[in-house]
C-alpha cells in the first residue's frame, strides 16, 4: 500500500471532478477539492515570509482559514487551525498537513488533492514529495472546448480554450518519465469504470472499492457544473462536440492544438480555419480578456497590491462568477 499524496490534473472540463469524486469513495483516499494552495498561499510566500516564523505562520493560517474555499471543506476550522499552526513550518508542510487533515477528518489513511493547475507544477510537486502520485486525465479537446463555452468562467474564444487545455496537458505530460505518474483517458474510464478504477488503484497500490462507483451528494458542491461529476458515471457526454461546435469552431479547436492533438491520441476532422474564421475568434478572445480584466480589477488590485488579504480578494472574485453567470 502507498502512502503518499495523490494529485489529480489535467485540462479543465476534462474529468477532473469526476475522477476525484471516485477516489474520494474509496474507504482509504480522501481527495480534497481545488484548495488552489499554490496561488492563494504559495505565490504570495514572499509577502507572508517564512514559515518558519510562527508570526507569519499565524498570519497565513488566519487568513487562509477565512476563505470560503477553505470553510467549504467542512472540516472543524479551529482544530485545523491549531493543527497547522503546529504543523506547517512549511509551504510544503503546511499544504500536507491540509490534505492530511481532511483525510483524517473522513476516516481515510491516504490523502490528496485535485486542482487542474496543479498540472503545471507537477514536477515542484515531486520535489516536494517524492513518494506522491500524479495522476493526469486527458479528453478530446474538442469536447473539453465545447464544455468550456457554456462554462461562465470560461472564454468564449474557441482558440483561448484550446490552448488552455493545450498548456494544461503539455505541462503535466512532462512528468510522464516519472513511475509514479499515470495517464487516465476520459473516454476509457467512463466507458468501462470498473476497469479504469482498478488499475488506478492498482497503480496506487490501494485495493479496488465498488463503492467507488455509487453516486453520491457532495454537501461541499458550490457550482452548479460539479454536480454531474456526482452522478452515475455515464458515456452521455463522448463526443458531443459533434452536436455543440460548429464546423468552423471544430477547425478553430484543431488548428490551436495542431499536431499535439495527434501526439495525445485524438484524430482531427482535418477541417482548415478560414484567415477570418481566425481573425473574428481573436476578437472575441482580445475583447473578452478585456472585459474580464475590467470586472475583476478590484480583485487583481488586492493580490497585487494588498495580497495577503485572502479572504477579500476571494470574495471579489466570486462576485465576478455570480455576475458572469447570471
Amino acid at each position: 500500500m502507498g502512502n503518499g499524496p495523490i494529485f489529480i490534473v489535467g485540462g479543465p472540463r476534462s474529468g477532473t471532478t469526476l475522477l476525484r469524486n471516485m477516489l474520494n469513495r474509496h474507504p482509504e483516499i480522501a481527495i480534497c477539492r481545488e484548495t488552489e494552495f499554490f496561488h492563494w498561499v504559495f505565490s504570495r510566500r514572499r509577502n507572508f515570509g517564512s514559515l518558519s516564523d510562527s508570526e507569519n505562520r499565524r498570519r497565513v493560517v488566519k487568513e487562509y482559514l477565512a476563505t470560503q474555499r477553505i470553510q467549504r471543506m467542512r472540516v472543524d476550522l479551529g482544530e485545523l487551525s491549531r493543527t497547522l499552526l503546529e504543523e506547517a513550518i512549511s509551504y510544503p508542510a503546511m499544504f500536507l498537513s491540509l490534505m492530511r487533515f481532511f483525510a483524517a477528518t473522513h476516516g481515510k489513511r491516504r490523502c490528496g488533492e485535485k486542482t487542474p493547475h496543479n498540472g503545471l507544477i507537477t514536477e515542484l510537486l515531486y520535489e516536494w514529495y517524492p513518494d506522491a502520485s500524479v495522476i493526469q486525465i486527458l479528453r478530446d479537446p474538442r469536447d473539453a472546448v465545447a464544455s468550456m463555452l457554456r462554462m461562465p468562467w470560461a472564454s468564449k474564444s474557441v482558440v483561448s480554450n484550446a490552448r488552455m487545455w493545450l498548456r494544461f496537458n503539455l505541462g503535466a505530460r512532462r512528468s510522464s518519465g516519472n513511475p509514479r505518474y499515470l495517464l487516465v483517458r476520459y473516454e476509457e474510464l467512463v466507458n468501462d469504470p470498473e476497469a479504469g478504477l482498478r488499475g488506478i488503484c492498482n497503480f496506487l497500490g490501494e485495493e479496488y472499492s465498488p463503492a467507488m462507483l455509487e453516486p453520491n451528494a457532495d454537501a461541499s458542491v458550490h457550482v452548479p457544473w460539479f454536480h454531474r461529476a456526482e452522478q452515475m458515471v455515464t458515456t452521455e457526454r463522448l463526443g458531443k462536440w459533434r452536436e455543440e461546435l460548429t464546423t468552423e469552431q471544430v477547425a478553430l479547436a484543431e488548428w490551436a492544438v495542431g499536431d499535439q492533438m495527434r501526439r495525445f491520441g485524438y484524430q482531427p476532422a482535418g477541417i482548415q480555419p478560414s484567415r477570418s474564421a481566425i481573425a473574428r475568434d481573436k476578437a472575441r478572445a482580445i475583447s473578452g480578456a478585456i472585459a474580464k480584466r475590467m470586472e475583476q480589477f478590484p480583485a487583481a488590485w488586492y493580490y497585487f497590491v494588498r495580497s495577503t488579504h485572502l479572504a477579500r480578494e476571494e470574495a471579489l472574485r466570486e462576485r465576478y462568477l455570480k455576475s458572469v453567470d447570471s
